[in-house]
């Protein structure tokens, strides 16, 4: 199906077909309980240079997945700039050979909302190309696990609210936040877990964070604990193994905070950033 006019388009059912807006103009797709498994290539895909916005319906549950090998690397991808947002949940597989979630070329990506989780078989959420652009999260509850770098941008990234858990691969040389420009946390609760590749939030960020590079890995479906002496910050269940850890909420001020697994305080501590 192919979209080749501005306007609001109204999506709903299951199909194998993909959506191809090709447009100098904005185009909004509401997605109402999508159902896409496209076999060659990208579920949606942007390949005119208008905006694309995807909006996830209240109340709905919309599944895309991708298979084969393409120009569009990505479940959803846009070669202009990329807006989702929305309170329904989104679920996205990207399971193209070298395959990512969510990506663009040269285009800004932001995110406003909804309920929305990555699985890929390369970058969880990519802002490519020569220049890259700018990942910009406002709001939305986000939860990637990718089989390479969780969120990764060839420009910037800027964290301003919602609540982020991204892990990258645990093979090696994957983050779970990699950006080439800037990368500031003004907002919300990030967690980001990698294999042996940690890119801190740069100083300009306005909400404090903590980071851990361990001398060993810590298995997955292990408990995780911060702790400020006895104060809990946060607590979650790691889903792959990971050595490195950026942890962000409005609760970290100054001062150590301790890492506990499975319960048991470990030697492990690290200042606020």
């Amino acid at each position: 199906v192919t979209i080749n006019k501005g306007g609001i388009y109204n999506i709903s059912g299951s199909f194998n077909h993909s959506i191809l807006v090709d447009s100098s103009e904005s185009v909004t797709l509401n997605l109402n309980n999508v159902n896409i498994n496209s076999d060659i290539t990208a579920a949606i895909a942007n390949k005119g240079t208008g905006k694309m916005i995807i909006n996830i319906v209240k109340e709905t549950t919309n599944i895309l997945k991708d298979s084969g090998y393409s120009e569009f690397d990505g479940c959803i991808y846009s070669s202009g700039s990329l807006v989702i947002e929305g309170s329904g949940i989104l679920k996205v597989y990207g399971n193209q050979d070298e395959g990512e979630g969510i990506a663009t070329t040269d285009a800004d990506i932001t995110i406003n909302g909804g309920e929305i989780y990555i699985e890929s078989n390369d970058d969880g959420l990519n802002a490519g190309g020569d220049n890259g652009g700018i990942i910009t999260i406002n709001n939305g509850n986000i939860t990637i696990k990718a089989n390479g770098d969780g969120i990764d941008s060839n420009g910037s990234l800027i964290i301003n609210g919602g609540n982020v858990y991204t892990i990258g691969s645990s093979k090696g040389g994957d983050a779970g936040i990699d950006t080439d420009k800037s990368f500031e946390i003004n907002g919300g609760t990030v967690i980001a877990l990698g294999s042996d590749m940690i890119h801190n939030p740069d100083n300009s960020s306005k909400q404090k964070y903590v980071s851990f590079s361990l001398k060993e890995k810590i298995n997955n479906n292990s408990k995780i604990s911060l702790k400020q002496g006895s104060t809990e910050i946060i607590n979650f269940t790691a889903n792959e193994d990971f050595k490195t850890l950026i942890v962000s909420n409005s609760k970290i001020t100054n001062g150590t905070y301790d890492l506990y697994v499975d319960g048991n305080k470990t030697s492990f501590s690290s200042k606020v950033k």
